[in-house]
């Protein structure tokens, strides 16, 4: 899938490139070289990483897109849209095996919606106020800190709960 993605989007850029840079903007990445193999690897850890930890990949690949120079708003649209489908993967797992409750998660996905559309108009109304997407990054940046306290402290209250309650050793 990766393989046939690079090439889709390296021919897209081609394309772009011949017709005196129809579509392109100075963020775009070209996907040659060494960036190339800078999102091939970031790829593959970024997933890995978010995968061992279980952590949202979005934690893992915004922050690494605005390190390469893609603007928040396209780093952040971009990491969502890789989230999804392992969100959906995960989904399916859970309907297939009987341990998805869908009523709930239908609730859950109806508020998801909602708030989606408030953040999306709220972070437009900004940036179109202000002309800035530094809001965007700091709610990148407050979600990472907030994720890193908060991941490891649930995690091992859960495991603190198991333990006591079915008596496992966690040690």
């Amino acid at each position: 899938m990766v393989i046939v993605a690079v090439k889709v989007t390296a021919s897209d850029q081609a394309l772009k490139e011949k017709y005196g840079g129809l579509n392109l903007t100075e963020s775009d990445l070209i996907f040659r070289g060494k960036i190339l193999r800078q999102v091939l690897g970031l790829g593959f850890g970024g997933g890995w990483v978010a995968g061992a930890l279980g952590l949202g990949g979005g934690v893992i690949y915004n922050p690494l897109l605005m390190a390469m120079g893609v603007p928040p708003k396209v780093s952040s649209s971009t990491g969502m849209y890789l989230v999804m489908f392992s969100t959906v993967a995960t989904s399916s797992m859970y309907l297939l095996f009987g341990n998805l409750i869908v009523d709930y998660g239908l609730w859950i996905a109806a508020w998801s919606c909602f708030g989606s559309i408030i953040g999306l108009k709220g972070a437009n109304w900004y940036m179109t106020k202000y002309n800035r997407q530094s809001l965007i990054v700091f709610v990148l940046t407050g979600m990472l800190m907030l994720s890193t306290v908060c991941v490891p402290l649930f995690g091992s209250n859960d495991l603190k709960a198991k333990s006591m309650q079915e008596g496992y050793d966690i040690m």
